[in-house]
């Protein structure tokens, strides 16, 4: 008999106020930019970082952020 497991993908956890480095494109090349979590959601973590000399909150995939 055959088992069949549903796949599992590991989703990191993020927590209010804590320090991250997200990676913007920019000129052909990802450059690292900190942020700091304001929330996790079901599918996205919402950051609060600087882009274009603006302080914006920016929803991104867990994935894409590093712990600092």
């Amino acid at each position: 008999m055959i088992e069949m497991k549903p796949k599992i993908s590991y989703q990191p956890e993020f927590h209010q106020n804590e320090l991250v480095t997200w990676h913007e494109y920019q000129d052909g090349k990802y450059v690292p930019i900190p942020g700091v979590v304001v929330r996790q959601e079901s599918e996205d973590v919402l950051i609060r970082t600087r882009v274009e000399g603006l302080l914006k909150e920016l929803r991104v995939r867990p994935e894409q952020l590093a712990l600092r």
